[in-house]
Order: C-alpha cells, then structure tokens, then sequence
C-alpha cells in the first residue's frame, strides 16, 4: 500500500510540474507574440506618420516650383530606405508568429502603407523626373503549396540583393495580394496578373514567376 501510494504520490507531483510548466509556456508564448506585435503597432504608427507626411509633401509639391522636387525626391529615398528596412523586420516576425492574428492585422496595414509609398513614387518620379525604378513584387503572403512558397522565398533572395546592390536606385516594394486591399487588388486585376510571384517594373513591364537577378537587372 506504501508503495502504492507513493507511487500516486510521484505521478501527481509529475502531472502538477507538466501542467505548470504547459501554462508557464503558454503565458510566455503570449507574452512574446503581445511583444513582438506591440513592436509592430510602434512602428506602423511612425511609418503611419512619415508615410502621411510624404504625401502632403507630395501634394505640396505639385502645387509649387519644380526648383522644390530636389528636396522632395530626396526625402521619398531617404524613406524608401527606412520602409525597407522596417519590412524585413516585420517579415522576420512573421516567421515566428504563432499565437492569434494581431501580427496579421499589422502587416495588412503596413501592406497600406507600402501602396501609398508606391503611388508618391510614381508622383515625383514623372513629375520631377527623379531617377530610380519602381520595382513591385507581388506574392502570397499565405500559401500552402510548396512550389509557389520555395519560388517566392528565391524570388525575394534575389530582389534584397537587388536592393542591397542599387540602394536607392530602386523603389523595392513587396506587396500581398492576398490580404483583402481593395487598391491591390484592383491593381492586380488591371495588369492582369494570375500568377505568383510576380515582379512589375515602372509598371509597365511583368515579369511572372521566377526570374534571376541577371535577368531583371537588365530591365532596370
């Protein structure tokens, strides 16, 4: 009976540390997806800010001189570099996001924020006649067939060497279509684009499906 009693005893003191340490990992797990999605929100506010801010000044912009487009077309690089940079952390986030759809939400209105980036480019650009490319990249941010996720994880590698290579020469602007925004998917039906990924070159040229980087370095 001693035996077996103290047997009971062992298991229960084992289910008791199991269950704690489950409810210990939960919170945690919480805990960091709370953290890195309140990191997200921080930065979507402050792109949500200059991004505002870049289209009032392009609004200014074609009211006034075009002795003013110099500032303007460096004020739009200088944030084509911060939206960059800021995109990959929210990418590298997504990867672990586990827990809710909270990291979703921020990315589909950073998707928004990319869209009005691209369209400010497109502005100054024929207006002051700046000289770098638009370069889209429209993709599915969820996707279950194996074949599409290894072509567009390749297609991007080769986009971020692109970038890294022509710095602010390139307006890189990575776009889901999959994410329910009315303007890209308007978009998407006017150029008729069906497959993924998909590159759009000053909008004009597509190139669907994979392409190297020799390839689309030709067009640029």
């Amino acid at each position: 009976m001693v035996s077996e009693h103290n047997e009971k005893s062992v298991f229960g003191k084992a289910l008791v540390f199991t269950m704690v340490l489950f409810f210990v990992g939960i919170s945690l797990g919480m805990f960091i997806e709370s953290h890195r999605t309140s990191l997200i929100e921080k930065q979507y506010d402050e792109l949500q800010f200059e991004v505002l801010d870049s289209k009032l000044r392009s609004d200014f912009y074609q009211l006034i001189e075009e002795d003013f487009c110099e500032i303007a077309v460096a004020d739009n690089l200088r944030f084509s570099d911060r939206i960059y940079e800021n995109g990959k952390k929210i990418d590298i986030y997504g990867e672990f996001n586990r827990l809710g759809n909270s990291l979703d939400d921020e990315k589909r209105k950073y998707a928004l924020l990319k869209t009005e980036f691209w369209l400010n480019s497109i502005l100054l650009r024929d207006k002051c006649g700046a000289d770098y490319d638009t370069v889209v990249y429209f993709y599915l941010d969820d996707v279950s067939d194996d074949n599409i996720k290894q072509s567009q994880n390749v297609q991007s590698n080769i986009l971020s060497s692109l970038k890294e290579e022509y710095g602010a020469g390139i307006m890189l602007i990575p776009l889901p279509i999959d994410m329910g925004i009315s303007v890209v998917d308007s978009f998407v039906e006017l150029k008729g684009i069906s497959e993924y990924p998909t590159i759009l070159i000053n909008e004009e040229i597509k190139l669907e499906g994979l392409h190297s980087y020799e390839d689309i370095e030709k067009l640029i």
